[in-house]
């Protein structure tokens, strides 16, 4: 095989390839720099508009959620419209987490009127009622965690003979029989736009209970707007399908008033030719505007809400910024491949000169028998004699301590694994009951005291709950312990079915069973431990064999300080004494 020199074989290729490079740099760059410009700009484009299409979807998703939920609720419970300032409390609850929400409201078919309601910019947030003090005189309230319809604002005015019947939200609602949308309009002493969603709520026979409505406040979204940094003279803006505008990029405003009344601005009568020329050409897609001389790409999409309601978001950049931008990043890059590339010629040239030296790296592995350094070795070689030698001899080495060291991971790893499962096994095992399939006392004790640990970090309520089947004795010495086993399977599959699935349910003992709840009220319990007293009797897990439970239960409101064996005497103390008195009740 003919030898060639290591100067030749590495500096040759090198500057071959940094001249071919550069001319295929250049060549590309000029012929394709218009089509790639077009493509940048539209992918600027879109980059921007999904931004503020996943916004505005957000932030307006609440509202028609908040509406849902609240007809379903009251149409389901009518008898939640007997107390309206319950009402009161959970519309003032929904509307915390979200600061634009101004209104939460219910009107009832006889009149009574109810909402939370904060201004645009979140700093105000109480309640308003039209029945407490005097009918139909509608007034403002702090809110009371407790009564929830608190002490009367004294700063707020009063509005008498307020018949909500009569207003535009309520009167669209019905006229429609579905959910609508109100009309957009400013909110009256604040600069910023809002806008409802009402919906009609009826009972299962039928008959118009009243109606719920939302409303948000639209600044939140033109403050957004405002603030992306767009390029140079670009711009978007959030309108309706009339062209009226909801936000925008601009500083402008978005209405004018005179006296009370008052004119939403549009595209098609903005102060800006830009926005003029923008909203005769709101189509969705993408278009070329030219406006004074200047070119702009724009693009329209629509934003789809629920209940028919559609909103365009529109974004136009001028043309010259991207087609610039990218004329000065192929000369850059052009540049910037052509030093690269003499740089790689002139690397070349300073290897092929310093070769020597690896070819003692490469002798000094061979002797050392290192597998480290011998991994480090690059392979394949090259035509060198050199180290073309010692590559063989490196090569054979390398592969025969690779197949060592393979298997031995791979024994190692299955072993690894199977400990991992038995040792996962054992765990289980040793905390669950056979019988039950409910955790054993091993279970319970582990798990019980982190329970009471986050009950006490979260600020939670804490209870706790001993239950035992009544003559339970008396079953296995007349029916066998196989009948006894039935019964115990079927009060721990109960138990379970009335009881969330992170509660902790377990066999304490016997025929004894033991309950942790964390985080639900007394009210919640007593009514679940009921349901499961009715079901044993309605639906006897033993066939012509009545099983009837005792209950023992404490329950502590936050902050709890009692240990874990305090409560467990307390609700064994508790058993006993349920026991006692007749057995198949509840001692709390």
């Amino acid at each position: 095989m003919k030898q060639i020199s290591l100067w030749s074989l590495i500096v040759v290729p090198f500057t071959l390839l940094a001249t071919l490079g550069g001319a295929t740099v250049y060549f590309f760059s000029a012929v394709t720099v218009s089509n790639v410009s077009d493509n940048v700009g539209l992918h600027y484009m879109r980059e921007i508009e999904t931004r503020v299409y996943d916004r505005v979807n957000d932030f307006m998703k609440p509202l028609n959620i908040m509406v849902e939920i609240n007809r379903d609720a009251i149409s389901n419970h009518p008898e939640y419209l007997d107390n309206l300032d319950l009402l009161a409390g959970r519309f003032y609850e929904q509307a915390l987490p979200y600061p634009y929400m101004t209104f939460i409201s219910m009107a009832t078919a006889d009149g009574r009127y109810v909402n939370s309601t904060r201004d645009p910019f979140g700093s105000s947030h109480h309640i308003a009622t039209n029945y407490t003090n005097e009918p139909y005189s509608l007034e403002a309230f702090y809110y009371d965690p407790i009564t929830y319809v608190g002490q009367p604002m004294t700063t707020e005015p009063v509005h008498k003979n307020y018949d909500p019947t009569t207003r535009p939200f309520y009167q669209d609602a019905v006229q429609a029989k579905e959910t609508v949308w109100g009309s957009i309009t400013p909110y009256y002493g604040y600069a910023s736009l809002g806008v409802g969603l009402a919906a009609p709520i009826y009972n299962k026979q039928g008959e118009l209970l009243g109606v719920t409505a939302t409303s948000v406040a639209l600044g939140a979204l033109d403050k957004y707007l405002k603030s992306i940094g767009l390029v140079d003279n670009s711009y978007v803006f959030l309108a309706e399908q009339n062209g009226d505008l909801i936000a925008s990029s601009r500083q402008e405003a978005l209405y004018s008033k005179d006296g009370e009344a008052f004119k939403r601005v549009s595209l098609t009568s903005h102060s800006d030719e830009v926005f003029v020329q923008a909203g005769k050409s709101l189509t969705p897609g993408t278009q070329h505007l030219n406006v004074d001389g200047e070119s702009f790409l724009y693009h329209v999409r629509p934003v789809e809400l629920p209940y028919g309601q559609t909103w365009y978001v529109g974004v136009l950049i001028p043309e010259a910024y991207y087609k610039n931008i990218l004329t000065e990043y192929s000369q850059a890059l052009m540049l910037i491949v052509l030093v690269i590339f003499i740089s790689i010629a002139l690397a070349g040239s300073l290897i092929a000169r310093y070769i020597g030296r690896p070819i003692v790296h490469l002798n000094d592995a061979v002797n050392a028998n290192s597998l480290e350094r011998i991994r480090q070795i690059a392979q394949p070689f090259s035509n060198v004699r050199e180290i073309n030698s010692l590559g063989r001899g490196l090569q054979k080495m390398a592969d025969k301590l690779s197949d060592v060291m393979q298997n031995l991971e791979q024994k190692v790893a299955q072993r690894t694994s199977h400990l991992k499962d038995e040792n996962e096994l054992l765990l289980e095992q040793s905390t669950t009951d056979e019988l039950t399939g409910l955790y054993n006392r091993r279970g319970f004790n582990l798990l019980s005291e982190q329970a009471l640990l986050q009950a006490r970090q979260f600020g939670q309520s804490f209870c706790i709950v001993l239950c035992d089947i009544d003559h339970f004795k008396c079953v296995n010495d007349t029916h066998g312990h196989s009948v006894g086993d039935q019964a115990l399977i079927g009060v721990a599959r109960v138990l379970q079915h009335h009881f969330r699935s992170h509660d902790i349910v377990a066999r304490y003992g016997g025929e004894e069973f033991m309950l942790i709840i964390v985080n639900m009220d007394k009210d919640g319990v007593m009514k679940r431990l009921n349901s499961v007293r009715h079901m044993l009797i309605e639906q006897p897990v033993l066939d012509h064999l009545p099983i009837t439970l005792s209950f023992g239960m404490a329950h502590l409101q936050p902050p709890v300080k009692s240990s874990l064996d305090e409560l467990i005497n307390d609700v064994d103390a508790k058993l006993y004494k349920a026991k006692n008195t007749g057995r198949d009740k509840i001692v709390e």
